[in-house]
């Protein structure tokens, strides 16, 4: 196909690192899933967004895992109980078929439209075993069988709804697949092969951080200045560094970008946000339990204290 490579770096919400773009590539390449992990807020839903801008393939088809997710249902879905409602109806011929109860569900329909898009399955973690394994033939080929279509309402089906037993992806330029997981549950091995693995870290650099919080805030040199942005982001790194290995949730980018937000709305200065080092204006937002603020509250002051 002849569209653009991803770099990670084209687009004004996001910035990802040149591994990960290379890894990203690599999947496409290989027509595999990208498999995503990292810390919570740290960026792996937003890279999927990422993926289909610069690649200018539309909206993202967003699938939210929940716990009583089923794997068929992301393909198709059989509305059983509207026929039988309609059965009960004497006056109610199509209740004696099934294809008019038969709908595409969001990766079934992305698939079937054989055109590439970017589809999301966010948190995969979250559902049974059994649900990764389910997708496991569908992500290797983007085919997959409607087994309770009869036969002999296909060739109807396929006239009124546009799809048969068999519904068959473009194998050229199949979804791009991009599966998040915040490791609640270990998933199979069988699944975990199939995959390119990313791993989302926190940015090293004070400059990523930087250029993270302009892209998402919108907020231009003049309305955000540099001095301020700078101090945010560096008592931001204060924070994080004592809040890591002593806090449930320790605050990353998404709290960041939020927070510089907050500081914008109340007028910080440099001089304000490093008046108390450990402890800079409205620190709390950064937290998202009662423990972890009542943790950092309690460390931040013996820490005042050692200094």
């Amino acid at each position: 196909m002849n569209e653009p490579r991803y770099t990670g770096k084209a687009t004004d919400f996001y910035l990802a690192s040149e591994s990960i773009a290379e890894i990203v590539n690599l999947a496409i390449d290989l027509k595999r899933p990208i498999l995503v992990e990292g810390e919570p807020g740290c960026g792996k839903t937003m890279l999927a967004y990422s993926i289909a801008a610069e690649k200018k393939l539309g909206e993202v088809v967003k699938i939210s895992v929940k716990s009583s997710s089923r794997a068929q249902d992301l393909l198709y879905r059989l509305n059983a109980l509207r026929r039988l409602q309609d059965a009960q109806n004497p006056n109610n011929s199509q209740a004696q078929y099934v294809y008019p109860y038969l709908s595409l569900g969001p990766l079934g329909a992305a698939i079937h439209r054989k055109k590439r898009c970017v589809v999301l399955i966010d948190e995969v973690d979250k559902a049974d075993i059994d649900f990764p394994n389910d997708l496991l033939d569908v992500l290797d080929r983007f085919t997959y069988q409607i087994d309770e279509l009869p036969e002999a309402e296909e060739q109807q089906c396929l006239r009124e709804r546009g799809f048969g037993r068999t519904v068959e992806g473009n194998k050229e330029a199949p979804p791009i697949v991009v599966i998040t997981s915040n490791r609640e549950k270990r998933l199979p091995e069988p699944f975990l092969r199939r995959c390119l693995y990313v791993r989302v870290k926190f940015p090293e650099s004070v400059e990523e951080l930087q250029d993270i919080v302009r892209k998402n805030t919108k907020l231009s040199p003049e309305a955000l200045g540099d001095g301020v942005l700078v101090a945010a982001v560096e008592a931001f790194m204060r924070v994080r560094r004592l809040a890591v290995g002593n806090t449930q949730k320790p605050p990353s980018t998404s709290e960041l970008i939020d927070w510089v937000q907050i500081l914008h709305w109340n007028g910080e200065t440099p001089e304000s946000l490093n008046q108390d080092p450990k402890r800079p204006p409205h620190w709390g937002v950064l937290f998202k339990t009662m423990a972890d603020l009542d943790s950092y509250e309690s460390l931040s002051r013996t820490e005042a204290k050692l200094d």
